[in-house]
């Protein structure tokens, strides 16, 4: 089995380029199904929820391929609107690909989509809105039949600013050449990306980044290039890399205004952040200060998924320190194994208390999910002696060899197995 070995209490300092979006590339792929003529995506991060969106195309019929972070797919000859269980199994965001599927097929038929267990995510939120614009929607266990025969105009009223419930909207009506309007849309700049694409490749759409987005109804969609947004999370890791272990860490390509909130949350721990046009660069002397309420909430709130990483720097703070969550109601798995590395944290129901330690200690951990993976890595990088960290397929869902960039930055990390 993989795993990082990890010989932490190192300084980290250097440079490294942000690799692209992993929440921007899968919806962008999807996107890619509603024109039969070739879509060339630069900047495409090289990660196992890219191979298995990839291998969901090509299970529709369609042409992929990545090399060197280009993806290149040609879905002229589609030949099956059915993504197989196996398939939606291995990522949340395989999801995405129904509203696509109906744009293009007119029917669709998945499954209940897999990825990490953070907690109950009923993907109900998505299947309200197709029904608003007309979709029927038949389920039978686990798995949903949707038919679009004639998708209406309209608008869609969201009960909760979901991501991928907006991007499937965006998704089936750009396809359809449909007038809607969705208000209370979700705000990500993942959303602004997809809204990039869309209008590509001859969509006319308007709004995204705030509560309300215009699909204003459209002609033929065709091929086109583009390129793929640095991804904020991944630069938010490495930030807090920074953080945790000190020195000063440049992080080239990243978006200061995609990260605010997590720069404000690094600056109030004790960081020097420095932000100029093409990089962010963080800095960090001596312990960081503890931060005494951080709680999750949709964009631009902070994010959930940063939140594990500022969780693992608090471990280290000089203080008390709590985190409050709103979206998952189990995104505080990688607190036990924080905690097999001396961290003193204690979660009750939404709530995150920890008692910042001077120093963790290395030990055998395994990572529970994406981005708990990755604080198990930054406690294990400021951690004295040696960790191993278990389960990195989960890091590898979102991060491009991230014990490369990590040692790029002066840590002593490697890979070791298959």
């Amino acid at each position: 089995m993989c795993k990082l070995i990890i010989n932490g209490g190192r300084r980290l300092c250097g440079e490294i380029p942000v690799q692209g979006s992993k929440n921007a590339a899968l919806p962008i792929l999807a996107a890619a199904l509603l024109t039969d003529e070739e879509c060339i995506i630069h900047n495409c991060p090289d990660i196992t929820d890219v191979a298995a969106a990839i291998e969901i195309l090509r299970q529709l019929g369609a042409e992929a391929e990545l090399e060197a972070n280009t993806v290149i797919v040609c879905a002229r000859n589609i030949c099956s609107d059915k993504i197989p269980k196996s398939l939606m199994g291995k990522m949340r965001s395989s999801v995405m690909f129904l509203g696509a599927i109906l744009a293009r097929c007119g029917t669709a038929s998945v499954y209940s989509p897999g990825g990490c267990n953070l907690g109950d995510r009923p993907i109900d939120i998505h299947l309200r809105s197709l029904r608003k614009l007309g979709v029927r929607i038949v389920r039978s266990g686990d798995g949903i039949v949707c038919c679009a025969d004639e998708p209406v105009s309209g608008d869609v009223t969201m009960l909760y600013p979901s991501v991928g419930a907006t991007e499937n909207i965006m998704l089936l009506c750009a396809g359809c050449g449909r007038g809607v309007r969705v208000y209370n849309a979700a705000r990500e700049p993942e959303i602004v990306d997809l809204q990039n694409f869309l209008n590509f490749m001859g969509a006319d759409i308007c709004g995204a980044g705030t509560e309300l987005i215009r699909i204003n109804p459209s002609g033929n969609m065709h091929g086109c290039e583009y390129t793929i947004m640095p991804d904020r999370v991944a630069a938010a890791t490495y930030a807090c890399g920074a953080a945790i272990c000190g020195g000063r860490v440049r992080l080239l390509g990243a978006e200061a205004e995609h990260m605010r909130i997590m720069l404000a949350a690094l600056e109030s721990a004790g960081c020097d952040v420095l932000k100029d046009e093409g990089a962010v660069t963080v800095a960090m002397e001596g312990r960081p200060r503890a931060i005494e309420m951080i709680k999750t909430l949709p964009y631009p709130g902070f994010p959930t998924d940063m939140q594990p990483l500022l969780g693992a720097v608090l471990t280290v703070a000089d203080g008390d320190s709590e985190i409050r969550e709103t979206i998952f109601s189990r995104r505080f798995g990688y607190t036990c194994g924080l905690a097999a590395l001396g961290a003193d944290m204690r979660a009750d129901g939404c709530s995150l208390k920890i008692r910042g330690r001077q120093t963790l200690t290395g030990a055998d951990v395994t990572a529970p999910d994406l981005r708990g993976g990755a604080a198990l890595a930054l406690g294990g990088l400021a951690a004295h002696g040696i960790t191993r960290i278990g389960g990195v397929c989960h890091i590898d869902r979102g991060y491009e060899r991230i014990e490369e960039s990590f040692a790029a930055l002066g840590a002593d990390i490697m890979r070791c197995g298959d």
